[in-house]
């Protein structure tokens, strides 16, 4: 039986998964860098609209990165690289793990997190279907004890957790489309000597505006705004009642509480821009910055009238959803006691909600209005950031 845990590590709590995964094997590795920081030199900024007809609603993301990128794209501006390992064999799987920790170092790990006992109120089947299947979530794995069946996982919420060995293997292996975790991990090759930040910077945020302004789709980037607000219409036409409180809670988690840090990742940029401003003494991002503070206003006006008060089981649930949200991330001791508490309170909104969603549907030009203000605001960020690189 295998017992490797590393002692020495440290967890940290963040504000998405693979950024916080990354800041922290970073940080053991005594680099010492801000998930803001790593954002931006991962030109990770981005926005998408996304729908395919065999999806129930449309997705609305913030990253312009996909798969390992934001890894590989840090490592290599920080002079290193990484090392990615994915197979369908679980005895491969379990060696590839088990070498990384053996060599000292934690593991940034792929899972789907419908199969983590720790996510979920109380209670909830594990692997919870109803939340639906997300194989590029990712935490640390720092401890193996074989014996015991534990791991130790560090993930981004205030405590570290533990969780069965073979529940790990089952997170891992999903094969659930559309983003299945491949028992894939990420192993970062350390630089001898860290590249020089105010190169490394810059390159950043060029790249990030290359892909803002001339995405390789036209419902990606700025150009993706418009296309939000095209489509925007036929969410009244196109999908049922039902379907649609779906799509409005979901596009609301993937805005606020679904590990963006708040407004759609709009706020770990400006917090990037404040501190690459003061690094390489550059005060057009700092009030590039301070647009982005704009921009954040804005998508917070958006959310309110996505789940709005006026509506009130939907102003209930957008108000439970963040509740939650708060609840997961400090992880008190009976946190998830707390978290069945709020899906009972959600199932008894649920039905009132169902029936506000007629009304509902006259707010669209509202929300229209508030997309535009939002595309307008960003346009203007990224002139600045544009003409202070």
């Amino acid at each position: 039986m295998i017992r490797i845990v590393i002692d020495d590590f440290k967890h940290i709590a963040g504000s998405n998964c693979q950024l916080s995964s990354l800041r922290k094997i970073l940080t053991y590795n005594d680099i010492e860098l801000s998930e803001p920081m790593l954002l931006g030199m991962s030109s990770g900024l981005g926005f998408f609209y996304y729908y395919m007809k065999r999806m129930l609603f449309p997705m609305v993301l913030g990253l312009s990165v996909k798969n390992t990128e934001m890894f590989e794209r840090v490592m290599t501006r920080l002079g290193g690289s990484i090392r990615v390992t994915e197979t369908t064999s679980l005895k491969i799987a379990h060696e590839n793990l088990i070498h990384v920790l053996e060599k000292g170092q934690p593991a940034i790990t792929f899972v789907d997190f419908a199969y983590l006992p720790f996510f979920f109120a109380e209670g909830t089947p594990i692997p919870n279907e109803g939340a639906g299947h997300y194989g590029a979530h990712t935490f640390v794995t720092y401890g193996i004890d074989e014996e015991k069946d534990e791991v130790y996982i560090s993930d981004r919420y205030a405590h570290p957790h533990f969780m069965k060995y073979s529940e790990l293997k089952e997170a891992r292996g999903s094969k659930f489309a559309p983003f299945p975790a491949k028992n894939k991990i990420v192993e970062l090759e350390l630089p001898k000597k860290i590249s020089d930040l105010n190169r490394a910077i810059p390159e950043g945020i060029k790249e990030n505006i290359n892909f803002m302004y001339n995405p390789p789709m036209s419902n990606m980037g700025l150009s993706g705004f418009q296309k939000w607000r095209k489509m925007l219409p036929t969410w009244a036409t196109d999908f049922d009642d039902n379907s649609l409180l779906f799509g409005l809670t979901s596009v609301f988690i993937y805005i606020e509480t679904g590990g963006t840090g708040g407004a759609m990742f709009r706020i770990l940029y400006r917090d990037f821009l404040k501190e690459a401003g003061e690094m390489l003494n550059n005060n057009g991002l700092k009030t590039a910055a301070e647009k982005f503070d704009e921009v954040t206003r804005v998508i917070r006006d958006l959310e309110c009238t996505l789940l709005p008060d006026g509506l009130e089981n939907l102003g209930k649930m957008r108000k439970l959803f963040l509740k939650s949200n708060e609840i997961t991330e400090k992880g008190e001791k009976d946190y998830q006691k707390q978290l069945r508490k709020i899906n009972e309170q959600m199932e008894t909104i649920m039905v009132g909600a169902l029936d506000e969603i007629r009304e509902w549907k006259k707010l669209i030009p509202e929300i229209d209005n508030y997309i535009k203000d939002w595309a307008d605001l960003e346009t203007k960020a990224w002139e600045m950031v544009k003409s202070s690189i």
